[in-house]
């Protein structure tokens, strides 16, 4: 029985060579201290370097959202009230840092593919000092402008 030779080579996919994308620490970070919106910006930053910014799009959109409706249901609808009430006076932190994290879990899982092809291929992730500096500010400074443009 002759079997083909290419049927035991291992195959990982059909786009190339492994790309290096920002680390998945710096991800969490930036989405953990810039919210949603710094995690959205990171995310973007690595769709961009995996030529996959038409198909991620939708990212940089969920992480304005899930900013802009936790910031107004903290402004208009009493959220800052309740997370005070139970959580004390670091509530409304803690809100935005669950978001940023669970932002972080949805790009996390959008990219893994390529978060495993650089371990297997031994790719090292470039600096995400500057990258992820920079989303984190720019995340901070917009649910701050969000903040004050939606209180009472």
């Amino acid at each position: 029985m002759n079997a083909p030779r290419d049927l035991l080579q291992p195959t990982l996919a059909d786009s190339g060579p492994a790309q290096a994308i920002h680390s998945a620490t710096t991800g969490y970070l930036a989405s953990f201290l810039g919210g949603p919106i710094g995690g959205a910006l990171l995310a973007l930053e690595n769709a961009r370097r995996l030529q996959r910014l038409a198909a991620d799009w939708w990212l940089g959109a969920l992480g304005l959202g899930t900013t802009l409706a936790l910031v107004w249901w903290e402004q208009r609808a009493g959220g800052t009230q309740w997370l005070v009430e139970r959580f004390g006076s670091g509530g409304p932190r803690i809100g935005l840092r669950f978001l940023g994290l669970a932002f972080f879990g949805v790009a996390y899982l959008v990219h893994r593919r390529y978060y495993r092809n650089m371990a297997l291929y031994g790719i090292a992730a470039p600096s995400g000092w500057v990258a992820g500096i920079a989303a984190t500010a720019i995340g901070a400074l917009a649910t701050a402008g969000l903040t004050v443009a939606l209180a009472k």
